[in-house]
């Protein structure tokens, strides 16, 4: 079965002709996922078509909070799912004052462990809210409903738990706990969605184990594009039709690398021709040659919708 992207940009009047038509031909059963542009760091909200939502991330600051009430109804102060990638500032920050102001479900979470001030205070709050906690581990899976899984691809192993003491990085790479990021491939009907985190790519290397296993429509690209990630060999097993960049504006590492944006640039998905009709709501859209690259640095926040088997990119700018 064909699966079909359209990307469009959100001008206000022709977004809200485009989305009334999706939801008419989706009937309402709708997949969203948000890229919130929170500046130098990750936070990703999901909202499933069974209602749960689930938050990757919280960004470097509590940016995410504003993103969260212009995404979440008014009075809902329940997110069913935190991931947690790894434990670096610019992923753990928001997530602390997520836990102070909203009801959640379960932390799943790298044991990967981190000793700063802000690390620190998650943990403590994760104490002091009697909050659940699952430490990642390769093979676990998440299921939402009838066809929406989220498996946990990596990390291979857990840890003991961090509350007792222990306290040491098993990351490949020494104590880069990049490479302890959570990475997950988010399944719904025919639409899949690889979330890497931070992951380099000495943790590529490991996860082309997963052969066809890993192939996703969309990849967030990991480590906000840094050149450490998305190598080629990872790129011919994942075949992305998109992939979205998590970045600050001139921010000072010079993410996302030149390098890895010429790979994703000449980078050719099999079958990607097949994938946007110009047809589609009367637009005519240049059929897809490469992946198609979005950055919330350029972007601002951009959001996935898909029913499985349609599935429509918006960017805010």
């Amino acid at each position: 079965m064909k699966r079909y992207f359209i990307f469009l940009a959100a001008v206000a009047l022709f977004t809200a002709v485009i989305w009334g038509l999706i939801f008419v031909k989706t009937q309402g059963v709708l997949l969203e996922v948000i890229f919130f542009d929170v500046g130098q760091g990750d936070s990703i909200l999901i909202k499933t078509p069974y209602e749960q939502t689930m938050l990757v991330d919280g960004g470097p600051d509590n940016r995410v909070l504003n993103k969260l009430g212009d995404h979440l109804p008014p009075l809902q102060k329940r997110i069913d799912i935190v991931i947690l990638t790894h434990p670096h500032a610019d992923h753990v920050t928001g997530l602390v004052e997520v836990l102070k102001r909203y009801d959640v479900g379960v932390v799943i979470m790298s044991a990967a462990y981190l000793k700063t001030d802000i690390y620190g205070e998650f943990l403590k709050t994760l104490r002091d809210k009697n909050t659940s906690i699952i430490f990642a581990k390769a093979g676990q899976a998440l299921h939402f409903g009838p066809k929406m899984d989220v498996d946990i691809l990596w990390p291979e192993r857990n840890k003991l738990d961090l509350f007792g003491g222990y306290n040491e990085s098993f990351g490949m790479a020494g104590n880069d706990v990049n490479d302890d990021s959570v990475v997950t491939k988010m399944s719904f009907g025919d639409f899949a969605l690889l979330m890497t985190g931070d992951a380099t790519s000495a943790v590529e290397k490991q996860l082309l184990a997963y052969g066809n296993g890993l192939r996703a429509d969309i990849l967030k690209v990991g480590h906000h594009g840094s050149k450490y990630s998305s190598s080629l060999e990872f790129l011919k097993l994942v075949q992305p039709q998109a992939s979205i960049i998590e970045v600050g504006a001139r921010n000072r590492y010079g993410h996302p690398a030149p390098a890895t944006l010429d790979r994703l640039k000449n980078f050719s998905p099999q079958g990607a021709d097949q994938l946007l009709k110009s047809e589609t709501f009367g637009v005519e859209r240049p059929q897809a040659e490469n992946i198609s690259i979005f950055r919330t640095d350029k972007d601002s926040d951009i959001k996935v919708l898909s029913n499985g088997y349609t599935t429509s990119i918006f960017k805010e700018k």
